[in-house]
């Protein structure tokens, strides 16, 4: 990579949605960021065509020792931070070892990273505060997907897409580039993900969030979806217990 050459980031965000990125005349005339670029779309197809679906078997494999790459070792900070301190950043995909995800219409998979390794987060679960997060989604149907959190002191953060206004195009399945680092302050913290058929925009999640933080750490707690959505919105949701 030259000077001048976009970073990992804008690349994958390019992936995601190239002409929002504003890099597609740079790649016309840069070979080296055409390499680069082929070399992580053939990085997410051999995930998708080989690590997901060996996800099943590691269900069944869950229970017996396992070799975990520490996967959130490699993180590297991006430069932009959403409105709570949260850091959108990229890293290396999920071990090849994770349990796969479960669900009906729409389901929700949380990472953290860990000394020994990246694992699945239970649902009420206790992590520390300041924790690495990574997210997986399955969704039954082609949506427009947003993920973001909500805490105890009112906070609603938006976790993906890192930017826009209508949410991202999910398909079927597939892990989701970059992640975020909490905010190190202790107290219950609920990830909401949502697809819905049509764009929503962030302000009506972020007023539908503010509705269940006014319970304080009560309402987090018992949560199990954003009320006021539009109709065919699909949801998910996890608790996080953060501690000090």
């Amino acid at each position: 990579m030259t000077r001048g050459c976009p970073s990992d980031l804008r690349l994958e965000l390019h992936l995601l949605d190239a002409r929002g990125a504003g890099l597609t005349p740079h790649l016309e005339g840069c070979a080296d960021c055409q390499a680069r670029l082929h070399r992580m779309e053939a990085e997410g197809d051999h995930f998708q065509r080989f690590v997901f679906p060996a996800t099943v078997d590691a269900v069944v494999e869950a229970a017996r020792p396992a070799r975990r790459a520490n996967w959130f070792a490699a993180f590297v900070p991006a430069a932009a931070a959403a409105a709570a301190g949260l850091l959108i950043f990229l890293s290396p995909a999920p071990p090849e070892d994770y349990v796969g995800l479960k669900g009906d219409a729409l389901g929700l998979t949380v990472f953290v990273g860990a000394p020994d390794g990246a694992r699945a987060v239970a649902d009420g679960a206790s992590i520390p505060a300041a924790s690495a997060l990574r997210f997986q989604v399955r969704s039954a149907m082609p949506c427009r997907l947003w993920i973001v959190s909500v805490d105890a002191g009112g906070q609603v953060s938006r976790l993906y897409p890192p930017w826009g206004d209508e949410g991202a195009e999910a398909g079927s399945a597939g892990p989701l580039p970059g992640g975020a680092v909490l905010d190190g302050r202790p107290g219950p913290e609920r990830v909401f993900a949502v697809c819905t058929p049509q764009p929503l925009r962030l302000h009506e999640l972020e007023s539908a969030g503010r509705a269940v933080a006014s319970g304080g750490g009560d309402g987090v707690r018992r949560a199990r979806q954003l009320d006021g959505l539009p109709a065919g919105a699909l949801q998910a949701s996890l608790l996080l217990e953060k501690g000090d």
